[in-house]
């Protein structure tokens, strides 16, 4: 906990035994921890110099906390001082910077990410930093689990999601059960096959994308690029295959009309449920039969007299042809 003012975690567990017990012993301290006397010795000196223990003399020398509250915040104010400076000198090198002409807003800015841990840390970091609008292809693998851990809380701060997931993406049991989560606060998605790589993009200015893919191999190195017209190049194809996509949830059923409807409409008018949308849905966008019985968690047997029973409700004999006419009627 402290190891941010520069007291490691043994110090830090020999300053707890000091404030449990005012008074205490160099021996005292080495029968409880069970450490040599001169690492603790060692201790009590660097804890004595940053103003958290006084010595106590007498026969036996002994140990006692100063006040916490006090000694603590003023290790935090003197941090607070060391941070001030190292921001004020990075403004400084910043003007510098720029007074040679080398905005990174005009160049463009390109770092490779080496290692999923780099890769993780910045993939927080761009949705953490996004105002407006945040857009993801979608693919494995991933550097962490499947599920977004920051996405429904940037949902709630007005940051606009708009996802294009890979049929791959829901082989993860319990994927579609995590989708239906983030729909429910917000989050826009479709489904695309063949989608071609993975990426981030955030607010049309920031994308992290792999530089290689594949499929069942861990993500090695990535790059983030920054005012780039590689961005404006990312965001116009991101925009063409969302265009491509097929919504994960289609809006629900129009109105019922009043009066009886024409004969030429009554033939083409289904009442489908939710599930049956999600499953045309997921059809279209090419999951396997075993993928899809996985995430309705029913069997592939059972989801294939599903199937036949939809088709023949569509009039189609092939995945295709049900794709075409739950098109055609506005099923999907």
């Amino acid at each position: 906990m402290l190891e941010v003012l520069g007291i490691s975690a043994f110090d830090e567990r020999i300053y707890r035994a000091v404030l449990a017990s005012p008074g205490i012993t160099l021996q005292e301290l080495v029968a409880r921890s069970g450490e040599s006397s001169g690492r603790i010795q060692s201790s009590l000196t660097r804890l004595q110099a940053k103003g958290l223990i006084n010595r106590l003399w007498g026969r036996s020398p002994r140990w006692t906390a100063i006040s916490p509250g006090t000694a603590i915040r003023s290790l935090v104010r003197g941090l607070q001082g060391e941070l001030d400076r190292i921001t004020d000198t990075a403004d400084e090198l910043e003007t510098a910077f720029r007074a040679v002409g080398q905005d990174p807003d005009d160049i463009g800015h390109f770092e490779v990410l080496a290692g999923p841990e780099v890769l993780a840390r910045w993939y927080r970091q761009v949705q953490q930093e996004a105002k407006d609008e945040v857009l993801t292809f979608d693919r494995p693998p991933y550097v962490l689990d499947y599920r977004n851990p920051l996405q429904s809380d940037r949902l709630r701060d007005g940051v606009r999601y708009r996802t294009i997931y890979a049929p791959e993406a829901f082989q993860h049991e319990g994927a579609l059960d995590q989708l239906d989560t983030m729909l429910r606060v917000g989050e826009e998605a479709r489904v695309l096959p063949g989608l071609p790589f993975k990426m981030v993009l955030a607010d049309q200015r920031v994308a992290i994308m792999p530089l290689h893919l594949h499929l069942h191999q861990p993500l090695s190195r990535s790059v983030l690029i920054r005012g780039s017209t590689m961005v404006v190049a990312l965001v116009e194809l991101f925009e063409r295959m969302w265009r491509e996509a097929v919504p994960m949830y289609p809006q629900a059923s129009p109105p019922e009309p009043v009066g009886d409807p024409a004969p030429e409409e009554d033939e083409d008018r289904m009442d489908l449920g939710l599930e049956d949308r999600r499953l045309l849905a997921l059809l279209a966008a090419g999951l396997k039969d075993d993928a899809i019985a996985r995430q309705f968690g029913t069997s592939p047997r059972s989801l294939r007299r599903r199937l036949r029973h939809l088709f023949d409700e569509l009039n189609a004999e092939t995945r295709f042809q049900a794709g075409a006419q739950a098109s055609r009627r506005g099923l999907v």
